[in-house]
């Protein structure tokens, strides 16, 4: 008998308790909602460079991610390791934003089209694909060279001593 009272008594605290519990659980969730979105704004934050992108262009952070990470793609495949490593040293995030350009077909588009063409045709194939990475992502082709001054103008203030040539040089068959 004093074993079942005891377990009536914790039935019954538990059952008025559980509206609390569950407020409490919505708090939980809602907290951890607010937690995920602050570490994802830190992180947009922590980067200046796709920030300015986001606000001079106009564009969404999906946008200016894998706009400049076609751009370091570029510059990564006409660098050599050495020179590209200095770069992305100084640019905050750079694999992420390698990591956001999108994939390609190299058959298709203009940079399928140079493929075909031979030596010229290669030479002019990395700067193509960086202009059919920027229409998959719905970013005009006109956006280029002001997303590349920006890059440029954020590593002169901010990158290390020769990096702003060393972006140049790697997008040189874009320019």
């Amino acid at each position: 008998m004093k074993h079942t009272l005891t377990l009536s008594l914790l039935l019954s605290s538990c059952i008025l308790a559980a509206p609390t519990s569950a407020g409490w659980l919505d708090n939980l969730t809602g907290t951890q909602t607010k937690t995920q979105t602050a570490a994802t704004s830190t992180v947009t934050q922590s980067n200046e460079l796709v920030g300015t992108v986001m606000s001079q262009l106009g564009l969404n952070q999906t946008q200016a991610e894998g706009g400049l990470g076609s751009l370091l793609g570029l510059a990564q495949s006409s660098l050599g390791t050495s020179d590209y490593s200095q770069l992305a040293a100084s640019i905050p995030n750079a694999d992420s934003l390698l990591a956001a350009a999108p994939k390609l077909d190299g058959n298709s588009g203009v940079s399928g089209l140079l493929s075909k063409a031979g030596d010229l045709g290669s030479s002019l194939q990395g700067g193509a694909m960086v202009l059919d990475a920027f229409e998959k992502l719905g970013i005009s082709k006109e956006l280029a060279m002001p997303m590349i001054d920006i890059a440029k103008s954020y590593l002169e203030t901010n990158g290390t001593e020769g990096t702003s040539d060393l972006l140049m040089k790697g997008l040189n068959s874009l320019l």
